[in-house]
């Protein structure tokens, strides 16, 4: 009986010095996170949203418009196919099976796109009615808002964190 129990301790002793190492990273994440593991929900999840960055991701490209005194219209078109594809980022995450593990991500998520919308909505307001202020305002929500999805993806678990 002695033995097991000797042998049970050198198990934990060692699992705590590989822990301690790094070298079960990937695994102890699952236990420090919140949650059940849901490896298919949570393939699913990724899977549903990435469907939502691929379509933003162009969209980028197409906002370089707006720097540097280019077209009026041409940035208030360019924020508004943004405003539309965040509007769909949003329907698809809210209508989305939210696996255990994933729902402080998600909810800092929503809150990022949300915030990232309306800094759009105000920077068009801002060109739709020549108010600079606005624009300038919206630019600003913009900056915050790009910071706070950085912050809502270390929300999610770092083994199986979705990839914008």
């Amino acid at each position: 009986m002695g033995g097991r129990l000797a042998v049970g301790l050198l198990v934990i002793v060692l699992l705590a010095v590989l822990v301690g190492f790094g070298a079960l990273r990937g695994n102890v994440a699952f236990f420090a996170s919140k949650g059940r593991l849901e490896p298919a929900a949570e393939r699913h999840y990724r899977k549903s949203i990435r469907r939502d960055f691929d379509t933003l991701e162009p969209l980028d490209a197409r906002l370089d418009v707006c720097n540097g005194g280019r077209t009026s219209q041409g940035c208030y078109d360019a924020s508004n196919a943004v405003i539309n594809a965040l509007d769909a980022l949003l329907r698809d995450v809210g209508a989305a099976d939210v696996p255990s593990r994933y729902v402080d991500g998600n909810d800092a998520l929503r809150r990022a796109v949300r915030r990232l919308r309306d800094g759009f909505k105000t920077r068009n307001h801002g060109l739709a009615t020549y108010d600079n202020a606005s624009f300038v305002r919206g630019n600003d929500e913009i900056e915050q808002a790009n910071s706070e999805l950085e912050n809502a993806w270390a929300r999610f678990p770092p083994d199986a964190r979705p990839v914008p």
